[in-house]
This record gives structure tokens, sequence and C-alpha cells, in this order.
């Protein structure tokens, strides 16, 4: 009986550990001008991050699906210095949140009301802004971390028409993933 017992803990104890392993997948890393990294799950294999800038204030990649109908999605980080001292979006003040949100008036020129925004967070919690143009031509998911921009910029892919509120999920959950580690 007790060969049976201790047979069995052992089981459980390996199964444990396998399901451990498997959990902390090996996660990709960006190093973001000197002040923090960016770590995440690798990309599903029908994407390609390619990056088009990087330098020591800014950095953009365009992420290219290879699937029909899969949204296109930009990335972009900048360094800001009205951002100077504020960790994270939920740092910022309502005038600045309304200042971002006009933001996206003036790139996209759309009218005002075409675009709509939503507080959301990513599953760790960190607090982002959705917007969405209410003809699906663009959505976004910004936030701020370390006085840095960030920002997933999601456009319809080849074949659709609009974004659409799955393409948006797939982002947030993509940035669910990602993991901020300051500098040392």
């Amino acid at each position: 009986m007790k060969k049976i017992i201790a047979l069995a803990l052992s089981l459980m104890m390996l199964l444990g550990c396998v399901s451990a392993l498997a959990e902390t997948a090996e996660k990709e890393t960006l190093t973001m001008m000197g002040a923090f990294t960016i770590k995440y799950n690798k990309l599903p294999d029908y994407y390609k991050m390619t990056v088009v800038e990087n330098t020591a204030m800014d950095y953009r990649a365009v992420i290219n699906p290879s699937e029909a109908g899969k949204p296109v999605l930009e990335l972009l980080i900048s360094f800001s210095d009205e951002w100077d001292g504020v960790n994270t979006l939920a740092d910022a003040t309502e005038d600045d949140v309304a200042a971002v949100k006009q933001d996206f008036y003036d790139v996209t020129e759309q009218d005002d009301g075409d675009i709509t925004f939503e507080d959301a967070k990513t599953g760790l919690g960190t607090p982002v802004l959705v917007a969405k143009a209410a003809d699906g031509s663009f959505g976004a998911i910004y936030t701020i971390y370390l006085s840095h921009e960030i920002e997933v910029d999601i456009f319809p892919g080849t074949g659709a028409e609009a974004v659409t509120d799955e393409d948006v999920n797939t982002v947030l959950a993509f940035l669910t993933d990602i993991d901020f580690v300051p500098a040392e």
C-alpha cells in the first residue's frame, strides 16, 4: 500500500513539473532604449515582425500576416518628455487622456464621434485605451510605460473590409502576454 501511495505521489509531482514547464514557454525579448525590456510570447506562425525604425527615441515594427483576412499590425514605441514621470496610463490625468484621444482624430482625419474609445486592461492588469474607427478602417491599443508611449495600430488585412472586434481582442490577448521589465 505504501508503494502505491509513493508511486501515486511521485506521478503527481512529475505531472506538476511537466505542467509548470509547459506554462513557462520561452519568451522573445525586445530591449527598449536601455529603459526596459519587453518580453512576449512568440508571434503566431502566420505573423512576421519587420523592424522599420529603431533609434534611441523610437521603435517601429510592422507585423504582417501571411494569411488573408488577418489584420496588419504596427507596433510603435517612443519616449516622450510629455510623459516624464508617468509610469502607466493609469497615472495620466483626464486632460492628458483627452489629448491622446484628440491625437487619434488629428492623425486619422476622422470626424468627431467617428472613433469609439474604451478603457480596458490586459490580462496582467496593464491599463490600455482601445480606439476603433466607426467605419472599421483602423483600430488601436494605446498605453504608457515608464514615460514611453506604446501603441499597436490595427488595420484590415488582405480581403478584409474592416477591423473587427475579434481583431482587437486578438491584439489585447497578445498584449496580455507581454511583460515589461525595468532596466537594472
